[in-house]
């Protein structure tokens, strides 16, 4: 009850009035609602952009991948196939390696991924992301891709403007390189070869889009039987076989029982083959928390600076207060109180404000955009379509507490200095 009353006399004292103290005091939560709201948006597009990249990452790429660096390929993916299988996952031998493109007379280097069609659901499900051309990889439901296809992405096809049905020409840089031959001096020569290289020819049958720029950018896909021709790799060897699991984000018990029935090989999971990236943003996300809760810390002090203002211009009533028998530890809530509703009230508003400005964030863009004339989120950069973000439950507590604790303590020293006062002296001239 005592809290209460208490709690009723800073909220008195916060009462705006038509003074100076009024307008700082809404200048101090105006402070707090925008720190609060652009560390809530911050924190969110840097959450949802983590997560949206694991997810881009697991559409595009395999839980575990299973490589033999010694050799460059794998002779038998089929033996690996069946141990993954009797773990409880689901695995799909792949031809990963570069090539250059030809079109024409331009040359571009790209990322060749051949695929077992009957396995695409246990490798990259492709499928998925058809946008153009889908009767053309389709059977009765079945998808499929024939000898002499290639599936390109929307972002390639643009870059090389090509369309349905025409023509690419696929060179193995592997091959290319056994036509020369390099002395001790480093002289380039022809080499002894007794069969001339051709490269292989292919027709766009269906496009694609994963809506992850850099994937999109560089991605082609084609039979694994193709694939194994044009690299000059024996007949159903893969150069990887990518795993999928029941849950990605718990490889344990996966990775431990793949390492131990193949020591020889290279068992990696997505975390493993992305480290860096992820730790980044992890580390980045930390650094822009601990940067932006300054914004927070600068309106602490406003709101201090506003109760002092307030001891001041309230000195005859701490006076009177302490007079009809008021304590100091009375007199200290009531200004701790003021600053704790200042920070309820900013973090309030700030995380409403917040979260409306995430919910609305592409409409944003597109109206900067067109304010602008400028794409304010280039996807060639950011490597997604759309701003992406997501609100962690756990980020917006600590956020509103953080905010509220600093607040009241920005209170803390008008507070005591109330509680100080001597009410002989605040009394002196009433």
């Amino acid at each position: 009850m005592r809290f209460l009353t208490d709690l009723f006399l800073a909220w008195r004292y916060l009462k705006p009035k038509r003074n100076a103290v009024s307008v700082i005091t809404c200048v101090s939560l105006l402070g707090v609602v925008l720190g609060v709201a652009v560390l809530i948006i911050v924190l969110a597009v840097m959450t949802g952009f983590t997560d949206e990249f694991k997810k881009k990452i697991l559409e595009t790429s395999a839980d575990i991948q299973i490589t033999d660096y010694s050799k460059g390929f794998i002779p038998d993916p089929g033996r690996i196939i069946r141990k993954v299988e009797k773990i409880g996952s689901r695995a799909a031998p792949v031809v990963q390696k570069h090539v250059l493109v030809q079109r024409s007379d331009r040359f571009l280097p790209k990322m060749l991924i051949g695929i077992v069609p009957e396995l695409e659901a246990d490798c990259i499900k492709v499928s998925d992301a058809l946008t153009y051309g889908v009767e053309n990889v389709s059977f009765e439901g079945a998808f499929s891709i024939g000898r002499g296809e290639a599936l390109l992405s929307e972002v390639v096809a643009n870059e090389l403007a090509l369309r349905l049905g025409d023509k690419i020409i696929l060179h193995s840089p592997t091959k290319l390189a056994q036509m020369v031959s390099v002395d001790g001096s480093g002289q380039v020569d022809m080499a002894n070869v007794e069969k001339i290289y051709l490269p292989s020819e292919f027709t766009v049958v269906a496009l694609f889009s994963f809506g992850k720029y850099d994937f999109d950018k560089n991605v082609l896909f084609i039979n694994m039987d193709d694939a194994d021709e044009l690299f000059g790799l024996p007949w159903g060897a893969a150069t990887a076989v990518y795993v999928k699991t029941q849950d990605a984000f718990n490889l344990k018990g996966e990775l431990k029982a793949l390492r131990e029935e193949f020591p020889s090989l290279h068992v990696l999971s997505w975390q493993q083959m992305n480290q860096q990236f992820l730790g980044v943003l992890e580390v980045e996300k930390n650094m822009q928390f601990f940067l932006l809760i300054f914004i927070v810390l600068v309106a602490a002090f406003s709101i201090a600076n506003t109760l002092i203002t307030v001891v001041v211009q309230k000195t005859r009533e701490i006076g009177l207060l302490k007079a009809l028998g008021a304590g100091d530890g009375t007199v200290l809530l009531v200004f701790l109180c003021q600053g704790f509703l200042v920070g309820v009230v900013g973090t309030g508003l700030g995380t409403a404000m917040g979260l409306l400005v995430i919910q609305w964030r592409n409409e944003i863009l597109k109206l900067l955009r067109y304010v602008s004339g400028q794409e304010v989120f280039p996807k060639q950069f950011y490597l997604f379509s759309e701003l992406p973000a997501s609100v962690n439950p756990r980020d917006l507590v600590m956020i509103v507490c953080v905010s509220i604790t600093l607040c009241t303590l920005g209170g803390l020293i008008p507070a005591w200095r109330a509680a100080r006062l001597d009410p002989a002296k605040a009394l002196r001239y009433e």
